[in-house]
């Protein structure tokens, strides 16, 4: 057997986590390492180009970072590294990545979200929905943005985003969150 036909060893055992996009799919191996695989048309697999990607396929732009948390949108892929960052990657139509422009064009590699309104504060959890995406940080805060036709970031308006917005929570402790396609929901327990 010739020396191409040979898969690369990725770091792990087993998967730990598993996403869904609209026609692409993402996994985390207990080590951190993520694979994508599937319609790549936005860059959304993350392996630095359009092309298809037919079988779990290593991301390895992100081998030095241990992933714990995956999302994957229609059009963009989001996840977190154990360090609490976020790399965001693929269709950035309406600002679905949170890179501060939201012009037609693609991130076929992972790029770190640059938010400083989370301050200090890790991202937890990360969800896509189909053309929007949010977080939870480690102080239970929520942020959103991208498409925002139907409200769905909760920002009380239908204006879209392409930098993280802080979602107003009163009296509340936001636990989860999990994007629909076109919504989203808040798991939270109240504080009064």
């Amino acid at each position: 057997m010739s020396s191409a036909t040979l898969a690369p060893k990725v770091p792990g055992s087993y998967i730990k986590g598993i996403a869904c996009g609209g026609r692409h799919s993402a996994v985390i191996t207990d080590a951190g390492a993520l694979l994508s695989f599937g319609w790549g048309l936005h860059g959304q697999c993350g392996q630095g180009n359009t092309n298809d990607v037919l079988s779990p396929t290593c991301v390895s732009s992100l081998l030095g970072s241990q992933i714990e948390g995956i999302a994957a949108g229609l059009w963009h892929t989001l996840c977190i590294s154990v360090e609490g960052r976020v790399h965001a990657f693929g269709g950035n139509q309406f600002g679905q990545l949170g890179l501060g422009t939201d012009a037609d064009e693609v991130e076929t590699l992972p790029r770190i979200l640059d938010a400083p309104l989370f301050g200090s504060k890790n991202a937890k959890i990360v969800s896509c929905g189909a053309r929007h995406s949010a977080i939870l940080t480690e102080d239970s805060k929520v942020y959103c943005w991208g498409w925002n036709k139907y409200g769905q970031l909760g920002l009380g308006d239908t204006i879209d985003r392409n930098v993280p917005s802080q979602v107003p929570i009163d009296d509340c402790l936001a636990k989860t969150i999990s994007c629909g396609w076109w919504h989203t929901l808040l798991l939270a327990e109240t504080t009064i």
